[in-house]
């Protein structure tokens, strides 16, 4: 007698219930690892969404520009001219900016799914390298996803020229850094990282080590903290 093979995992509804049914979905990564759609969604959606603030980084940059030239002693030597055309070539490159997402998604994801199989590991748990890493790309949707679209969307319904600085832009979503408006660029960037997205992102690292490897709560914990510290120390490090 002929013995039914399982059905293939869906890949889309992964991604879709990674949102809506987090633990359905990380069961379903436990046994069938899939992450084609949930990359390729990040990516097209975080791309939709820088492309969309072109105009508000534009603005931001040239507004921010001035200040810019007063922190960097190369620009301030510069002649008038020649900081005008600095800053031509910056937007011009900002306006090509959307397309990083092509490798920045991927290789943090990478980063995201090697942290968790090293959590993984202490904490003795069942998981893989290819678990953690369908499990980074489908958690990936969130931050670089709905991430990128809720920026976009605050920005349009601002408008483009109420942004001075990058910064700004940044810091468009709900935070902490609301209650510090006039701090430094360093506390804003570390209090920016308080955002419901970023606490989502960390909270379903957590399920997702739970739910695929098994590992005890200590290590999954460490793991839920270990990827909401990493984008907020390069945020706090570039911050100028």
């Amino acid at each position: 007698m002929a013995v039914e093979s399982p059905a293939k995992a869906s890949g889309l509804k992964t991604a879709i219930d990674t949102i809506i049914a987090p633990k359905e979905a990380f069961e379903s990564l436990r046994s069938a690892p899939t992450w084609g759609w949930a990359l390729a969604i990040s990516i097209v959606v975080a791309m939709l969404g820088g492309y969309l603030i072109i105009p508000a980084n534009l603005h931001a940059i040239a507004a921010d520009w001035p200040n810019m030239i007063a922190k960097s002693p190369q620009l301030a030597g510069l002649s008038a001219d020649q900081q005008q055309a600095q800053l031509a070539i910056v937007q011009k490159f900002t306006g090509f900016g959307f397309l990083s997402f092509v490798l920045v998604v991927p290789i943090f994801n990478l980063i995201v799914a090697a942290s968790m199989a090293r959590c993984n590991a202490l904490g003795r748990g069942e998981g893989s390298f290819a678990k953690y890493w369908a499990a980074a790309c489908n958690i990936g949707m969130i931050g670089f996803g709905i991430g990128s679209i809720l920026i976009a969307g605050i920005v349009i319904a601002r408008g483009a020229d109420s942004f001075n600085s990058p910064q700004a832009i940044a810091q468009a979503v709900p935070s902490l850094a609301m209650l510090a408006p006039e701090g430094s660029p360093k506390l804003g960037a570390f209090l920016n990282s308080f955002s419901p997205i970023a606490l989502w992102t960390a909270g379903l690292s957590i399920v997702a080590m739970l739910t695929i490897g098994r590992v005890p709560k200590l290590q999954a914990w460490l793991a839920g903290i270990v990827l909401f510290a990493i984008p907020m120390l390069f945020a706090v490090a570039f911050a100028k």
